[in-house]
């Protein structure tokens, strides 16, 4: 027994499509906006809007500092992360390690890298378009936002695929079948080209982004090598499939509302309210987990150090307290202050980029396979909704256009 409350009977990990876990998170918000659930090893589940925000924001109570050196700290459950990502790292260490990334991805520096997002988009459809049918997964949302990333970091284009699709099988298929395994053994690839590439940028600097990690300087001595390898570890983890997840939830909805297509057919400039519904409705990243580090209160629930804390970005976005009609998508929705990219100091330092991508991508299917259908009955899920939500196959047919 605990004397923890209140308490609820809330299994992250038991709901395995997305629709059964939007109703368990809808049902959890129904009971109370923070509770304590005895599941999973116990910790405290938070699913409403306001309390979702000051959890983020209050990094001094609800640290993201790993507690095992082997196991994530932001990932509830088992997850284990061959390298500390910034991302799990608490002020002062923080601010010097955060800084590298909010240069080089600022909305100015992410807005340079639109022409090379245009071209990689041009370039996949160009792939499949005179065909009239592709599989939008991974003929489209897995290689435009790796090629973007990883070109952008530095990595030889040979690397690109063996890259993107550790990263996208890792969450898009279960574990222990034989294709989640092949992921684990590319994880080990992916390491070592990391670390071949970052060893290599130490000794002959290039232009590029890879090289600008790995020599940037702190209080006048340069990073350690391990710290870069773990930033562009991050960078690729963050820049690749969580954007896929995006762009897949939004061209499936699109096939299934064409009332919405209709409308950003009709409306292009509809495409930045719309990005942000996108978002809120579906956003790729669903959960973060904290540790609470010293005694704090959240919504009338006392949280003791050592607690874990599961913040749900995905349950904030449909808080009726925040978002009218919440459980509708709103294709012109304004305001829309959602978490999706969740908020404060560990606010997603990619976001400007996501954006990009997402917009390029979705402008360029809308303008030359407008008519496209998702062949629903051939769609596969990922196998598990509790952290990262996507898509492993999204088949769809159109009516067959030229190469750019």
């Amino acid at each position: 027994m605990t004397d923890r409350r209140p308490v609820v009977d809330f299994d992250l990990f038991a709901a395995v499509t997305r629709a059964d876990s939007d109703e368990s998170w809808r049902e959890l918000r129904e009971q109370c906006p923070v509770g304590w659930t005895e599941r999973n090893g116990g910790y405290w589940v938070v699913s409403g809007y306001e309390e979702v925000a000051a959890a983020f924001r209050d990094w001094e109570h609800f640290s993201s500092a790993r507690t095992d050196p082997e196991i994530s700290s932001i990932v509830l459950g088992d997850s284990r992360l061959p390298l500390l990502t910034p991302e799990e790292i608490d002020p002062p260490d923080w601010y010097p390690l955060r800084r590298i990334l909010s240069e080089l991805l600022a909305p100015r520096a992410a807005e340079r890298l639109r022409p090379r997002a245009r071209h990689w988009t041009a370039h996949y459809i160009d792939e499949f378009i005179e065909a009239g049918r592709c599989e939008l997964t991974h003929d489209l949302s897995v290689p435009v936002p790796a090629a973007v990333t990883l070109e952008w970091l530095g990595f030889p284009r040979s690397d690109w695929d063996m890259i993107s699709h550790a990263f996208h099988d890792i969450a898009a298929h279960s574990r222990g079948t034989a294709k989640h395994r092949n992921a684990q053994m590319a994880f080990d690839e992916v390491m070592t080209r990391i670390r071949q590439e970052v060893a290599a940028r130490e000794r002959a600097p290039r232009d590029d982004a890879m090289t600008a990690i790995s020599h940037h300087e702190i209080d006048g001595a340069r990073i350690a090598r391990d710290v870069a390898e773990s930033i562009v570890f991050m960078t690729v983890g963050g820049g690749v499939d969580t954007t896929t997840a995006l762009i897949g939830a939004a061209l499936q909805h699109l096939s299934q509302f064409p009332d919405d297509r209709r409308r950003l057919l009709e409306e292009p400039d509809l495409l930045v309210s719309a990005t942000e519904e996108f978002l809120r409705y579906y956003p790729p990243a669903r959960t973060h987990a904290r540790t609470v580090s010293t005694d704090v209160e959240l919504a009338g629930c006392s949280m003791r150090a050592g607690d874990r804390v599961l913040l749900s970005e995905l349950s904030s976005g449909r808080d009726e307290r925040a978002f009218p009609a919440a459980e509708r998508f709103v294709i012109d929705r304004n305001p829309n202050r959602h978490l999706s990219f969740g908020v404060g100091i560990h606010r997603c330092v990619g976001s400007h980029l996501a954006r990009i991508e997402f917009t390029e991508v979705l402008t360029a299917v809308l303008t030359r396979f407008p008519d496209y259908e998702i062949d629903e009955d051939a769609v596969v899920e990922y196998p598990n909704w509790a952290s990262i939500g996507g898509w492993a196959r999204l088949p769809a047919a159109f009516t067959p256009g030229p190469r750019s």
